[in-house]
Parts: C-alpha cells; structure tokens; sequence
C-alpha cells in the first residue's frame, strides 16, 4: 500500500514538472515575479513556486492543485483548463466486497418510512377521537327539565333591553334680541374683511373649509375678494353664496343692496 502512494506521487511529480516548466517561462518571458503574480492570481507565492519547481509535497491535494494551474495560467493569458487538465490523479481500483462487511439489518427506503409515517398518524387521529368522544359523553348528557322547571323558565319575566340613546345634537346660541350674527363658510380660498358697527374685525384670508362668526349690535358688512367661495349665514338662516366666483362684493347685514364689482385677478389686491 505504501508502494502504490508512492507511486501515485511520483506520478504527480512527472505531470508537474512539465505544466510547472510552462508556467514558468511565460511568468518569465511576461517579466513578472511571483509576488507580482500572487496579487493577481490571489494565490500565495509559495504555491506558485511549488507548482514551477513540482514540489508535491508542499501542494494540497490534486483536485485543489488544478484549481491553482487553472488560476495561475489565467492570469499570464494561457488556456488555464486544457492546462490544469494535464494533472489528472489516477483512479484507484474498486475495493471488493467482503462478505463479512455486509450489512445484515435491512435498509428501509423513503417509501417504508412514509408508510411508517401514515400509521403513526392513522392511530394518533383514532385515539384523539376516541377521547373526544368519550368527553362528549360525559359532558354533554344534560338531564331533562320537569314541568316546573319548565313552567318556571317560561314565566320568569325577561330584564329590559338597554338601548343606547343617541345625545342631542347641540344647538347654536340662540341670537339675542336686537343682535345681528354673521357665519361665514368658505368653499374656496378668498380675502375677506369684516366691518362690524364700522369697525374693522377682520382682515385677512381665509382658506376653504375655514369658518368664522361675527355679532355686532347693529350692521356687519362682509367685502369678498372671492365671493362664489363663500357662503354667508344671517342670524343662523340657511348660508348662501355671497356672490359669483371670482368676483369682488360686499354685503350688509342687515341686507342692503349688494354693490358688485368686477375686477380682474390682478386688480383683487387693490
């Protein structure tokens, strides 16, 4: 046995030597040294001096030492697999079977084990069951109920449903007598100014979905640079547009005559 390994490195040795020759003049021709050509190939400089000089001692195993030709001879332009192809291990005979090495226990297949598997589940489920029922039997007699007991369950008087009441929705202040209220509801964005007993209480724009109210003792007048985008609420009446879209108007409350005035965009500022 330790003539036949002999053999089979000696062989290594012989098929390296001519792959290692190759190499090594094109690393030579090329003018690069092995550290040079270790950064590239990502290979330790030391293997590569293995392969050039047929150290088989100082290489892994065969398999592994082809990956490193193939690499090697990559790096320097060479065909790296008919290369690494030239180092071939030998295949070892066969070993014959021994009688006494036989196994005598039975192999089982995936399709005994699947059987085995079924079994086990059919007789988990049928004592499951069994139990189940058994439970139910206990559990689940219930003994009848006289007629008293019956006549008691008929005529015993039901408690009354509670019923979640709804609460009130509240209700706006009432106006005063004499009080003159303003809402506004703004359905797009407009400037607004609000001049309440002729005094200035607002200013300003208002964004759509903004709403305000204002009250005042005598008059409130309402100037909308925007009046379609906005609707107007006297005393809590049912609010109205103030106006057409992109249009500049004032209103009094108590109403006068409304004075409209068209202007354009730019002059809205004014």
């Amino acid at each position: 046995m330790k003539r036949s390994s002999n053999d089979i490195t000696e062989l290594h040795r012989e098929q390296l030597v001519d792959i290692g020759q190759i190499l090594h003049n094109a690393r030579v021709n090329q003018g690069f040294s092995c550290e040079v050509i270790a950064e590239k190939a990502l290979i330790r400089s030391r293997l590569l001096e293995a392969i050039e000089t047929a150290d088989v001692n100082a290489l892994p195993e065969p398999v592994y030492t082809r990956g490193l030709i193939r690499q090697y001879a990559k790096v320097l332009g060479l065909d790296g697999e008919t290369l690494s192809s030239q180092y071939f291990t030998p295949a070892r005979p066969a070993p014959k079977p021994s009688f006494w090495r036989l196994s005598i226990t039975p192999q089982l297949r995936p399709l005994h084990l699947y059987m085995a598997y079924a079994v086990l589940i059919a007789i988990a489920i049928s004592s499951l069951s069994y139990t189940l029922k058994r439970a139910g039997y206990s559990t689940g007699s219930i003994p009848p109920l006289d007629d008293e007991a019956v006549q008691t369950a008929i005529t015993e008087p039901q408690a009354p449903i509670a019923t979640a009441s709804t609460p009130a929705t509240p209700l706006a202040d009432p106006v005063a007598e004499g009080e003159v209220r303003v809402s506004v509801e703004m359905q797009a964005q407009s400037w607004l100014r609000i001049t309440a007993d002729d005094e200035v209480s607002f200013e300003g724009i208002l964004r759509q979905g903004d709403t305000r109210t204002w009250t005042a003792e005598e008059q409130i007048i309402v100037r909308a640079g925007n009046a379609g985008g906005v609707k107007v609420s006297f005393n809590e009446a049912i609010a109205q547009p103030l106006g057409q879209p992109g249009t500049v108007t004032e209103v009094s409350y108590p109403p006068e005559k409304p004075t409209t005035v068209s202007l354009l965009p730019s002059a809205i500022r004014n």
